[in-house]
C-alpha cells in the first residue's frame, strides 16, 4: 500500500490546519516529522499535493480530491474504534439505529429518551437515512435496526408493521385553500407543489394516487425529506404533501386530504439473527409512542 495510514493521518491535518506547524500542534509531533511526512508522500504517490506561498501550504485540486476520499476513511475508523471500545464494555452496550427522517423527531426521539432512562449505561448510534440505504446497513449488521416510515421488501428481513399513518397537505399559513376543511389533489393542480422525488417511496406513492385521481401536479422543487418540503412551504414557495407525523408541530397550516394516502411504519431486522435485547426494548417503547397517538397497527413487537 502505496498511502499508508500514518500519511492519511498526517495529510488530514494539514487539510485541516493548513499549515506543517499546526498540523505538528495537532498530532503532537514535531514540525520536520510533518513536513518530511508530507514531502515523501508527495513522492509516494507521485503527486503535487500543496502548493507552498508564504509559510502555508496551498491544496491543489488533487489533494482537494484525495481529502475527501481521506475524511472518509478517516470517519470510518472512527466508527470502527467505537464498536471496538463498545465491545469491550459488553455485547448489548451498544444499540445502532437507523430511521426514516419524518418519523425521527415524533415517534424515534421520544422513545430513546424513554430507552435511555431505563438503560442509562446504553450507547445508542442513531441517524436517518433514506429507505433505499436500509436493508444493506441491516444486512451488513452497520445496525441493529431501522424504523422505516413505509414497508421495505427483502427476502433476508423480518419486517413488522407498528402503526399506520396518512399523507397531509401542508402550505402557508393564509393561503386560500387553509380555509377548507380537506383538500383533494384535484384542488393542487394549479398550485406550485414541492414534491418527492419519484424514485423514493412517498414520491411513487403520490403518483400513483395522482394517476387515479387523473391529477397532473407540477413540481418547483423535487426533495427526498419532509423537512425540506416543509422549510420551502414555511418559506412560501409552494405546497407539499408530506406524512402526517413529519408534518407534527410544523410552522405552517396542515390539511387532512380527501384521498386516502395511506402508510404503513415498520420495525426491520435481519432474519439471520435476533435482534439484541435493546433493539427489542426500542421497538416496545416506539409501539408504546403509537398507542398514545392512537396509530398502532398489529399487537406491537414480541419482548418474551
Amino acid at each position: 500500500m502505496r498511502f499508508k495510514l500514518r500519511q492519511m493521518e498526517v495529510f488530514r491535518a494539514v487539510m485541516l490546519t493548513g499549515s506543517i506547524n499546526a498540523a505538528a500542534k495537532m498530532l503532537y509531533v514535531s514540525q520536520p516529522a510533518v513536513s518530511k511526512l508530507v514531502s515523501h508522500t508527495e513522492t509516494t504517490l507521485g503527486l503535487r499535493l500543496f502548493e507552498r506561498t508564504k509559510g502555508r501550504l496551498i491544496p491543489t485540486a488533487e489533494a482537494q480530491a484525495l481529502f475527501r476520499e481521506v475524511e472518509q476513511v478517516y470517519q470510518s475508523a472512527l466508527r470502527v474504534d467505537e464498536f471496538a471500545r463498545a465491545l469491550a464494555l459488553g455485547p448489548s452496550s451498544l444499540l445502532r439505529v437507523a430511521c426514516s427522517p419524518s418519523l425521527a423527531t415524533t415517534i424515534v426521539a421520544p422513545a430513546i429518551v424513554e430507552l435511555k432512562r431505563r438503560l442509562p449505561g446504553l450507547r445508542v448510534d442513531w441517524h436517518t437515512t433514506l429507505m433505499a440505504e436500509m436493508p444493506m446497513e441491516v444486512l451488513s449488521k452497520t445496525v441493529d435496526l431501522a424504523v422505516t416510515s413505509m414497508p421495505i421488501e427483502h427476502e433476508h428481513l423480518e419486517v413488522v408493521p407498528f402503526m399506520r399513518g396518512r399523507m397531509v397537505c401542508a402550505l402557508p399559513s393564509g393561503h386560500p385553500l387553509a380555509s377548507q376543511e380537506r383538500i383533494a389533489l384535484a384542488d393542487l393542480q394549479s398550485e406550485p407543489m414541492i414534491l418527492f422525488r419519484r424514485d423514493i417511496p412517498f414520491g411513487t406513492v403520490i403518483v400513483r394516487a395522482c394517476q387515479h385521481a387523473d391529477v397532473d401536479l407540477t413540481s418547483v422543487v423535487d426533495v427526498t425529506h419532509a423537512d425540506q418540503a416543509l422549510a420551502l412551504v414555511r418559506g412560501g414557495l409552494g405546497l407539499a404533501i408530506v406524512d402526517e407525523f413529519a408534518a407534527q408541530g410544523a410552522d405552517c397550516a396542515v390539511r387532512p386530504l380527501v384521498e386516502n394516502l395511506e402508510m404503513t411504519a415498520t420495525f426491520v431486522y435481519s432474519k439471520f439473527s435476533a435482534p439484541p435485547q435493546s433493539a427489542t426494548l426500542l421497538m416496545e417503547a416506539i409501539y408504546g409512542r403509537a398507542v398514545q397517538l392512537g396509530r398502532q397497527q398489529g399487537q406491537g413487537p414480541d419482548i418474551t
